[in-house]
């Protein structure tokens, strides 16, 4: 059944986006949020689980937390680049700074927002993103 608030981007049947976040909480949120606008998604509780998963190279979207133990989000994308993978991405943070806006932008982030945020932006961005890809 479609859902009446958009319809399911073009390119999204294999290619999933990649939401990456330690708490269980808000990645089951984000994933429920993204996928009843009719996204494929595919979640994640750490940066190691994801780097580890050959999905990784095909996503289209990465929706990744800054603050997570382990491996943080920044050094995820860092990771991914220098294994050839550029993904666009979208990095949430409950707390940011200076440092972690320019390192973000360094690594081509598209977008850093902050927690809380209003669900509608992050769907906007999404689609945008999406949209700016094709």
């Amino acid at each position: 059944m479609p859902v009446p608030w958009g319809h399911r981007p073009r390119d999204q049947t294999h290619r999933p986006i990649c939401i990456i976040d330690d708490d269980e909480w808000v990645a089951d949120s984000l994933k429920v949020l993204l996928e009843t606008f009719g996204f494929d998604v595919q979640s994640y509780s750490s940066g190691g689980e994801f780097l580890a998963d050959d999905r990784r190279r095909t996503a289209c979207c990465l929706v990744i937390d800054q603050h997570m133990p382990g491996i943080n989000g920044l050094d995820v994308v860092d990771r991914l680049q220098k294994e050839g993978v550029r993904l666009p991405t979208i990095l949430v943070s409950g707390r940011l700074d200076v440092n972690t806006r320019e390192r973000a932008s360094n690594l081509g982030v598209i977008k850093v927002i902050e927690k809380p945020f209003v669900a509608a932006r992050l769907v906007d961005l999404v689609r945008t993103t999406l949209l700016e890809r094709n």
